[in-house]
C-alpha cells in the first residue's frame, strides 16, 4: 500500500535551486543566513547542532530576527521525499509567517522504502542509525526545535503534519511528546502503533489540551482509492486510541475536492485558526490571573461568562470514517 500511496502524488521540483548544506554543528543557521542570505530564500539542508538528524529548511518571505515565528513541521508519505513535501507546503504558504521544517525522520513508512538513497546521510551516518527510530526522532526533532527557537527565532512549540505512511511518525509524536506541539494535523495517515505502547503513551497534562485536527481527501483519484480505506480504519484506530489515553482528538475533517495528498492548503488555513485566536486568548487568560488576584469579595461578585456549548461536527461522511474497524 505504501508504494501504491507513494506513487499518486507528484510534484514537479526544480532540482537545480541553490542548496546551503551545514554538516558539522560548528555552523550555526543564524550565521549562515547572514553569510549567504540568498541561499536561504528558498530551501537549506543542516544538521542538528548536538544531533545527526538533518532537516531541510525554508524560511517565510521577509523573515527577520526581531520577532518571534511559527514553525510547521512536515512529514512525508513512504516515497520519502521531503524536499518535495517541503516545497508543497512552501507553495501553499504564500506569505504566510511559518518556518518550515522537513526533518528527514526515519519512521515514515516500512523497511522496503528505509534506504538511504531517500536520505542526505552519509555512508557512516547512515550504519549508525539502526536502532530505534523512534528514540531517534524524539531526542533528534527535540534538537532541531531548539536550533530553530534559539537561531531563528521560531516558537518554542511547534505544528506537526505528515500524510499518509508519514503518520506512523506523527501518531507517534502526539502519543509520546504532546507537550511538544501547538497542534497537529494528521492527513489520511497509516497508523499501525509503531514506536506506541502502552508505557509510551504521554500522561503530560498537555495531551487533554492539544489541538488534534485530521483530514482526509475528499475526492482521491481511481489510483488512490485502494488505499483510503486502509488509511480511514488506521486513523480511526488511532483517534480511539488517542481517546482512550486522554486526548482529544476533533472529527475527522473531509476536505472536498482534493486527491489523496499532503493537503497543505488545508492544513495551513488550519494552522492559520489557531495562530490568530492566540493573541486574544492570551489577553483572555491576562485578565483571569487578574481577577485571581483579588479580594474573595471582589471574586465573588464578579459575573461568571456564560458556557458555551461545544462544536457539533455533523457530516455524515466524516461519522462513517470515524466507524470503519
Amino acid at each position: 500500500m505504501s508504494r501504491a500511496c507513494g506513487k499518486i502524488w507528484r510534484m514537479n521540483i526544480d532540482r537545480n535551486f541553490p542548496v546551503s548544506v551545514a554538516l558539522a554543528g560548528g555552523v550555526a543557521l543564524a550565521t549562515a543566513l547572514a553569510a549567504h542570505p540568498a541561499d536561504f530564500a528558498r530551501t537549506s539542508v543542516h544538521r542538528a547542532s548536538t544531533h545527526p538528524m538533518r532537516y531541510h529548511l525554508a524560511l517565510p518571505r521577509g523573515w527577520k530576527a526581531d520577532r518571534a515565528w511559527p514553525v510547521l513541521v512536515v512529514i512525508p508519505s513512504a516515497a520519502r521525499d521531503f524536499a518535495g513535501n517541503l516545497e508543497a507546503f512552501d507553495s501553499a504558504r504564500g506569505a504566510r509567517p511559518y518556518i518550515l521544517v522537513a526533518p528527514e525522520v526515519l519512521s515514515c513508512g516500512g523497511a522496503r522504502s528505509r534506504t538511504r538513497d531517500h536520505y542526505s546521510y552519509s555512508a557512516a551516518e547512515w550504519d549508525s542509525l539502526q536502532g530505534d527510530d523512534f528514540a531517534f526522532e524524539d531526542a533528534g526533532l527535540a534538537v532541531v526545535l531548539a536550533d530553530v527557537h534559539r537561531e531563528l527565532r521560531g516558537d518554542t512549540r511547534a505544528f506537526l503534519t505528515g500524510w499518509e505512511a508519514g503518520g506512523h511518525t506523527v501518531w507517534a509524536q502526539i502519543f509520546r511528546h504532546p507537550e511538544r506541539w501547538r497542534g497537529v494535523a494528521p492527513v489520511t495517515t497509516n497508523y499501525q502503533s509503531r514506536g506506541v505502547t502502552a508505557s509510551s503513551f504521554s500522561r503530560a497534562p498537555e495531551r487533554a489540551t492539544l489541538p488534534i485536527q485530521p483530514f482526509r481527501c475528499g475526492a482521491p483519484s481511481a489510483d488512490a482509492m485502494q488505499a483510503i480505506p486502509y488509511c480511514d480504519q488506521q486513523t480511526a484506530q488511532a483517534l480511539r486510541e488517542a481517546r482512550e489515553h486522554g486526548f482529544a482528538p476533533r472529527p475527522v475533517r473531509m476536505v472536498p475536492g482534493a486527491d489523496h495528498g499532503p493537503l497543505p492548503e488545508a492544513v495551513l488555513a488550519w494552522c492559520d485558526s489557531l495562530v490568530r485566536i492566540s493573541a486574544p486568548k492570551a489577553r483572555r487568560l491576562s485578565r483571569r490571573r487578574g481577577r485571581s488576584l483579588r479580594s474573595p469579595r471582589s471574586r465573588r461578585s464578579s459575573p461568571r461568562p456564560a458556557p458555551q456549548a461545544a462544536p457539533v461536527d455533523h457530516s455524515p461522511a466524516i461519522a462513517r470514517i470515524e466507524r470503519v474497524h
